[in-house]
C-alpha cells in the first residue's frame, strides 16, 4: 500500500468491519480518498470485534469492485 501510495497509484482498500457513523480515514488515508487514488469499501455494519475477513465477504467485495470499475470506464 505504501508503494502505491509513492506511485500515487489508485488503490481500492477493502475491509471487513464497517464505519461508525463519524468515521474518516486519517492521514495520508484521508489525503488519497479526496484526491481520488483510493476508494475503501466496507460495507457492512461496524462492530467492535476483531474478525477476519472471509473469502465470501472478500468475493463480494471483488464483486463490487469490478461493478464500479465497469462503471466508471462506461462514464
Amino acid at each position: 500500500m505504501r508503494a502505491a501510495f509513492n506511485e500515487s497509484l489508485p488503490l481500492l482498500y477493502q475491509q471487513e468491519n464497517g464505519f461508525t457513523d463519524l468515521a474518516k480515514p486519517e492521514g495520508k488515508r484521508m489525503e488519497a480518498c479526496a484526491g481520488g487514488q483510493l476508494l475503501i469499501l466496507a460495507p457492512w455494519e461496524h462492530h467492535n470485534e476483531k474478525k477476519a475477513i472471509r473469502r465470501g465477504q472478500s468475493l463480494e467485495l471483488n464483486d463490487m469492485a469490478r461493478a464500479l470499475c465497469n462503471q466508471q470506464e462506461r462514464g
